[in-house]
């Protein structure tokens, strides 16, 4: 071959191997926009328009690296998983850090719709696994100035403390913010829930009121004939006989020294009341 025909043959592959090198650049025009740098949209249509057209489009998008959103989905970039989540910006800065309905959250935070019946109850407030968990100590209080809700499951039974996606009583002082504490003296932290002591029973409104002053399963109860005759309920009602576990009025004798008696002469017993004669 002459020298012309050897350079004829060198133009002749310089000029295909650009050619190929310009088809292939025509064929990824969606991955210069900055759609596909912001949102993932870089893989064309086969009518030219540009979309997300996978998991790896959504991988070099800044959705990803700031907001986890590294999954594709129904033709979008979401936050599909926790590990994309934790690796995100917005998890390092602002503890934005797992996945929920394709977008990255802080749990904790979250009052989930669907529920809508635990959260108030126990503080099981966002759905997780499939289960509506507790994820925070923010959802046992509904709370985050430090005093509970008034309808929160820290306020009324003393579940103050997240554990293992349920919210427990996890010390006494947990207890004592709770109206159970206050109207049951369920005031102790024991296995995770509140319960009563022979102490604080004997010190308590229902020992006064009711003649609930000893402890049985963990709560204040009647337990003799002793505890009803210390009540408000005996002197006022005539409830000052032990049965069953409760205080009753057991006959004209126990009406006999009542408040009713002695004020509105109802001062016989019948079927479990104080009546005038």
């Amino acid at each position: 071959m002459t020298r012309f025909g050897k350079l004829l043959s060198l133009a002749l592959m310089a000029t295909a191997l650009l050619g190929a090198t310009t088809a292939c650049e025509k064929t990824d025009p969606c991955k210069e926009t900055p759609d596909c740098t912001k949102n993932g949209k870089c893989t064309a249509t086969p009518e030219g328009a540009c979309k997300v057209g996978s998991d790896a489009d959504c991988q070099i998008s800044k959705g990803c690296k700031l907001d986890g959103k590294c999954s594709v989905k129904d033709g979008a970039c979401i936050a599909a998983n926790d590990d994309g989540c934790r690796a995100s910006e917005n998890c390092v800065k602002n503890s934005i850090c797992e996945a929920f309905n394709g977008l990255c959250v802080d749990l904790g935070k979250v009052m989930d719709p669907a529920c809508a019946a635990s959260c108030p109850i126990d503080g099981r407030c966002v759905m997780k696994g499939g289960a509506c968990k507790a994820a925070s100590n923010y959802h046992c209080t509904r709370s985050s100035e430090g005093k509970p809700d008034p309808d929160s499951a820290c306020k009324k039974l003393g579940l103050c403390t997240a554990q293992d996606g349920r919210c427990v009583a996890a010390s006494n002082d947990d207890c004592a913010k709770s109206l159970a504490c206050k109207e049951e003296a369920l005031c102790t932290a024991d296995n995770s829930q509140c319960a009563a002591s022979e102490a604080g029973c004997k010190d308590s409104t229902a020992c006064r009121t009711s003649g609930r002053c000893s402890v049985k399963d963990g709560k204040c109860a009647a337990k003799s004939a002793a505890d009803c005759k210390k009540s408000a309920r005996c002197q006022l009602d005539g409830a000052c006989t032990f049965k069953d576990g409760q205080c009753i009025i057991g006959g004209s004798a126990d009406c006999a020294q009542s408040t009713v008696c002695k004020k509105a002469k109802r001062c016989m017993a019948r079927d479990g009341a104080c009546v005038s004669k």
